[in-house]
């Protein structure tokens, strides 16, 4: 698991978000792009952070999206979520785009 103070992207359910990189639980969705990220009170810790995109947001939005909403999920190299669960993370989008295929998505 990588530790950041910044608030890293990632896709969940078909959208970008990002938790509070404190810790607090609370998770706020992402415009594509989005520069800072705050953590808002009083379901949050009011900490603000920068947001850490991935290289590439718009490939794998683009690589995500012929699949149902449920399973357009991307999560930076081993982001907590994705260790727990044990799903992939750090997929490039060919790896996005294969797994569609495996899947028979594409």
């Amino acid at each position: 698991m990588i530790l950041t103070t910044r608030a890293r992207a990632y896709v969940n359910f078909g959208r970008w978000i990002s938790d509070c990189p404190r810790q607090c639980g609370n998770a706020i969705a992402l415009e594509a792009g989005q520069t800072s990220f705050f953590c808002p009170p009083p379901g949050g810790c009011g900490h603000i952070a920068d947001v850490e995109w991935p290289s590439d947001p718009q490939g794998i939005w683009e690589a995500l999206a012929p699949r149902p909403p449920k399973h357009r999920n991307w999560f930076p190299a081993e982001h907590s979520l994705a260790v727990k669960a044990g799903c992939p993370s750090g997929q490039t989008v060919a790896d996005l785009i294969e797994e569609s295929k495996a899947n028979g998505v594409a």
